[in-house]
């Protein structure tokens, strides 16, 4: 058999391009359906329908309560992510520097990522009040363990025999840490950012249940005491599309970002 006949055709790649967004489309559609279907059976006071839903949604589009508490609580996690995400995965390249350092901070470390940080969000409440604030260090108190063990898994993961010959070869600490611990690193932290984004937008939605006074967990919060099931529906959609949105950029970042490292492209689809 020849080299050509062996390699796929153009018309297969682009049916198999094609299933992935085909079985997303089936499977959005099925969840919609089985939505309706469980607000039939239960009725609307007990699950809003996706039309009551799409139709709160647009209410509060026109009321401008949609943009205004969106930008708060996307602020809060964006702001809370970047100083979070950032020392947290900044940390892990300062200890490397100092292996007993990193031995000696190693249980301490550990407990502070085990303590329940729900729990601490009152205190945050009492020293920080109920703004904005609040929800920052709240969001940042849970990216920066999230970024900085995944920035330490792929420090961990260097060869030192690797490193100690390039030092050999005469190359620089900071040659090393840029060419070989950054590159190397690089696919841990995107890998934590994937887990991160999403827990920064749960838990700015999260700070805003305990103390708020808008966002969109205050709204769903609020639609919560009044016994209001479709706002609370709504809110949490609209939730759950911003963390899709977000997840899609950073797929692209990441894409763009890791471009030189081979990868299946169904993978990447």
């Amino acid at each position: 058999m020849s080299i050509a006949a062996a390699l796929p055709r153009p018309r297969v790649r682009a049916n198999k391009r094609r299933i992935v967004p085909a079985g997303r489309l089936a499977l959005g559609i099925a969840f919609l359906v089985a939505w309706q279907l469980g607000t039939n059976a239960l009725g609307v006071e007990w699950l809003p329908g996706p039309v009551d839903t799409v139709v709160r949604i647009w209410d509060m589009t026109l009321s401008g309560q949609l943009e205004y508490n969106t930008v708060i609580t996307f602020w809060e996690a964006a702001v809370g992510m970047a100083l979070g995400g950032a020392a947290g995965a900044l940390f892990p390249f300062i200890l490397r520097l100092s292996p007993r350092l990193m031995a000696a901070l190693d249980p301490f470390i550990s407990a502070a990522f085990g303590m329940p940080k729900l729990a601490l969000a009152p205190l945050f409440i009492l020293w920080f009040g109920i703004g904005i604030p609040a929800k920052i260090i709240f969001v940042a108190s849970i990216v920066f363990f999230l970024m900085f063990y995944y920035g330490l898994a792929g420090i961990m993961s260097i060869d030192p025999k690797l490193v100690s010959m390039l030092r050999v070869a005469g190359a620089s600490e900071w040659f090393i840490s840029r060419e070989i611990v950054w590159n190397t690193t690089k696919p841990f932290l995107f890998a934590g950012l994937k887990i991160a984004l999403p827990r920064a937008l749960s838990g700015a939605v999260v700070g805003e249940f305990i103390a708020a006074d808008a966002g969109l967990g205050w709204y769903i919060e609020n639609a919560l005491n009044q016994n209001d099931t479709t706002g609370v529906i709504a809110g949490a959609v609209i939730v759950t599309v911003l963390v899709i949105a977000v997840n899609a950029a950073l797929k692209r970042v990441q894409t763009r970002s890791l471009s030189w490292r081979p990868m299946s492209r169904d993978m990447t689809m």
